[in-house]
């Protein structure tokens, strides 16, 4: 008999952002040790791609192995890991922008084309960020990011300019994300700024070829990890405040259960109410209706009998005209004669035939 040929190739791609590479080594180590399996990997500014080929007997037999070599990495390297296939960084970002409804602007052309150069290569990239035409490409409003960033910023301080006009470019653009890249030249730092609601993520690059790319690569990954409400690999600081690189802030998490509990406690008020409801207008109102008829006629026999009860008012007359026993549709002038009651014998008897 005649052995099953693997003939079905398949390749997948993962893509991840400055991973564990100790981490990443061990769990390539792995994966390489699989049966007819492959893998290559490529790196630039600190983005990172496995591309890993297996052969199987069936399409979905190989499939499957590809699934179970992605799903493996994504657990060893958690958020470092941004996506599948042949979207760039800017691609997975920007749909994180777009499910969060945020967009992005710069604090000056220089930073501008940094990200220019990333949002180009995808089509999501015009639905967030507006490539200068609201922020430092229009010459008014590059004007305010310049006085409102000059206020806050220390003079000569790379790190506090960088915080500064991230802020101001996100307020004086009307945008959520604000970035900013400065710093640079002949043995100078870079720094980056990314300000979202309240609070300024900052990193620090040392001098390289690179250095531009790096700092674009780093601003969409903490977009994008903002976004998620996932660990940002970045210092923190708290905007508008005194500011020190060596005394980061601690910004408040966002709790991801605190929307699902005022749900349900809202959900549990209005079916509080609504039983509340029920019960005073239906079960009440039901229990008056279907009272007993033995403590109707108990209440009767509890009237004086010396005169007779007035019948309310809501009573038609022909009802009560049918309990006297006369006929409600006669004139009043015949009406029959009251009947007179028999008399009673010496013994308290009394005889109806009498």
């Amino acid at each position: 008999m005649q052995s099953l040929e693997k003939h079905v190739e398949k390749q997948i791609i993962v893509r991840m952002f400055e991973p564990d590479m100790n981490v990443l080594k061990q769990a390539a180590r792995q994966i390489s040790a699989m049966p007819d399996t492959a893998l290559n990997l490529y790196g630039q500014g600190g983005e990172v791609l496995l591309v890993a080929k297996v052969r199987a007997i069936a399409e979905a037999a190989a499939t499957q192995m590809t699934e179970n070599i992605a799903e493996q990495l994504e657990q060893a390297l958690g958020d470092a890991v941004y996506g599948r296939g042949k979207g760039s960084l800017a691609y997975f970002t920007a749909g994180e922008l777009i499910e969060n409804e945020c967009i992005v602007a710069a604090a000056d052309p220089k930073t501008g084309a940094l990200l220019a150069e990333e949002f180009s290569h995808t089509k999501r990239g015009s639905s967030v960020y507006d490539f200068g035409d609201s922020s430092y490409g229009d010459s008014r409003v590059m004007e305010k990011i310049k006085a409102k960033s000059a206020k806050k910023a220390e003079g000569g301080n790379s790190a506090s300019l960088a915080a500064a006009r991230a802020e101001a470019a996100a307020k004086c653009s009307r945008a959520d994300v604000g970035v900013a890249v400065t710093g640079g030249g002949e043995g100078k730092h870079v720094y980056l700024a990314v300000y979202y609601k309240g609070y300024v993520y900052m990193r620090r690059f040392s001098p390289s070829a690179d250095v531009g790319k790096r700092a674009a690569l780093a601003a969409l990954d903490i977009t994008r990890r903002l976004m998620l409400n996932a660990e940002v690999n970045a210092r923190t600081f708290k905007a508008g405040a005194p500011f020190d690189w060596n005394a980061p802030a601690q910004p408040k998490k966002r709790n991801p259960y605190l929307v699902p509990i005022i749900v349900l406690a809202v959900l549990l008020v209005a079916l509080a109410v609504a039983c509340w409801y029920f019960f005073s207008h239906f079960t009440l109102g039901s229990e008056q209706d279907n009272v007993p008829a033995a403590s109707v006629s108990s209440a009767a026999q509890q009237l004086p009998e010396s005169g007779s009860a007035s019948l309310p008012e809501s009573v038609p007359q022909s009802q009560s005209a049918a309990a006297d026993g006369t006929d409600a549709s006669a004139p009043a002038s015949q009406t029959a004669p009251a009947a007179s009651t028999p008399a009673a014998d010496a013994n308290g008897v009394v005889s109806p035939f009498a």
